[in-house]
């Protein structure tokens, strides 16, 4: 297993350089750091290496390289109820309709994470742990993780719709 306590000290300074190199957030990259090894650790993928922190060190990079590569996400421009005809309003209305039963499918905290983050854009990552009562370094990996489950969901809504089923 890895020694996080003794590795976690002299881990931290180099994941807040790569994470501003990166554009990533340091404490979503070392949940993500040691979220990947747990997750190696679980599969007994871990390296059998002498030298574990050279190891971690290796997969910060990874993950920040992996962190930069990631799309960002980019705010849907939101059109008003008035603006919109009888047709295009009941496609609205369907689709806020799915979209409500794919949030209350998620598992886990991720409806309640979800819909945190949409009615109250406004708080910062910090406010918002303490609201839902989680580790803010964990914000960023279940929040992605969750949008992650939310596209399959509405994907897999999406065929349907177009199969006739739905």
């Amino acid at each position: 297993m890895i020694p996080v306590a003794a590795l976690r000290p002299a881990l931290l300074p180099f994941l807040a350089a790569l994470a501003r190199g990166s554009g990533a957030d340091p404490d979503d990259l070392e949940q993500s750091v040691w979220l990947t090894a747990l997750e190696r650790a679980e599969a007994g993928r871990l390296p059998a290496t002498p030298a574990p922190a050279a190891w971690l060190r290796g997969l910060a990079v990874r993950e920040a390289l992996a962190a930069r590569a990631a799309p960002a996400e980019t705010p849907v421009p939101t059109v008003t109820q008035r603006h919109l005809g009888p047709a295009e309003h009941h496609s609205r209305t369907e689709l806020h309709r799915a979209l409500r039963r794919a949030l209350a499918a998620l598992p886990g905290r991720c409806p309640e994470l979800l819909a945190a983050l949409a009615g109250s854009p406004e708080l910062t990552y910090q406010q918002l742990a303490g609201r839902l009562g989680l580790p803010r370094g964990s914000l960023g990996p279940t929040r992605s993780r969750c949008l992650g489950c939310l596209r399959v969901l509405l994907a897999a809504r999406r065929e349907d719709w177009r199969a006739g089923e739905g």
